[in-house]
């Protein structure tokens, strides 16, 4: 896989502004250029190395930067920051509970296509899969910000609250150990 560099201009500044991060703090914490960081923020933006794009998340340890930079270059989990979402607890506490019961339904309407074998789908049933598939990652996406906004109370991260628990986490089976 080639990974390329990244335009992120808009979460950079929005991490600096809820920081309080100068950008010449973040570059000498980075070890680049004092005008690196302007120039990830001018207007025209210049991109991202992905080695600095590491660099920045392990220095910044802010779950939403984190999750912008896995979505620019993985493709997955980009944080919810449209107009309408807010970014409290109560607000992601809603949004959670209303994209789990909208899951539960099309998972209702989905239910006797996921007992049927796979090569009886029908075009219809891929059509109920699909709703109830797109219904789940809504809900995750819900859970995830819920869980972003309660490790912000606490003044953590997703990242601190992983490295917290991992080791829980692998004792339980939920994830292997570490090489």
């Amino acid at each position: 896989m080639n990974v390329v560099s990244q335009v992120l201009r808009k979460p950079i500044i929005n991490w600096l502004v809820r920081s309080e991060v100068s950008k010449k703090e973040l570059s000498q914490a980075l070890g680049v250029s004092r005008q690196t960081p302007t120039d990830w923020t001018k207007d025209k933006p210049a991109p991202v190395t992905p080695e600095n794009s590491v660099r920045l998340a392990e220095y910044a340890n802010d779950s939403e930067l984190t999750m912008t930079i896995i979505y620019k270059f993985f493709g997955v989990f980009r944080p919810m920051d449209g107009d309408i979402y807010r970014r409290d607890l109560s607000a992601s506490d809603d949004l959670r509970e209303l994209e789990e019961n909208e899951r539960d339904e099309a998972k209702a309407l989905a239910q006797r296509v996921l007992l049927k074998r796979v090569q009886k789908l029908e075009i219809k049933d891929f059509d109920l899969l699909l709703k109830f598939s797109k219904e789940q990652a809504e809900a995750v996406f819900a859970n995830i910000q819920y869980l972003n906004a309660l490790c912000e109370i606490q003044n953590i991260s997703i990242m601190d609250l992983f490295d917290t628990f991992m080791k829980d986490w692998q004792e339980a089976g939920y994830f292997g150990k570490d090489d």
